[in-house]
């Protein structure tokens, strides 16, 4: 009973640890250098300088909750595009911007934990 116990405990961890996109990891250490001044580490953007800029709160944004190329797509054009990131923008690669996506997306779908 005991080992049916660990194997289904391990078996869910495996599970969870599968549903988190391998760029997610690369996208949060892009993230904790790049973004995380405004948008704050659970994307509520709750920062002196997040509200000093109106940053938007992630975990309010539809278009954070589509498709994973959907909102890849939505954080390229709102880096590549927006006047407040034109300081950072140089900075990220197409590259970084698409491992952002994928982190923020789970970032938002676990609700900024």
């Amino acid at each position: 009973m005991r080992n049916r116990r660990l194997a289904a405990s391990a078996l869910t961890i495996v599970l969870l640890l599968a549903a988190v996109p391998a760029g997610a990891d690369d996208g949060k250490a892009v993230y904790e250098e790049t973004c995380i001044n405004c948008h704050g580490p659970d994307g509520r953007s709750d920062t002196k300088k997040g509200k000093a800029l109106k940053a938007p709160n992630f975990l309010e944004e539809k278009k954070l909750t589509g498709t994973p190329d959907e909102v890849a797509a939505f954080v390229k054009q709102s880096m590549r595009e927006k006047k407040k990131h034109k300081q950072v923008s140089p900075k990220v690669s197409d590259e970084q911007l698409a491992a952002v996506a994928e982190y923020v997306r789970v970032l938002v779908t676990a609700g900024g934990k």
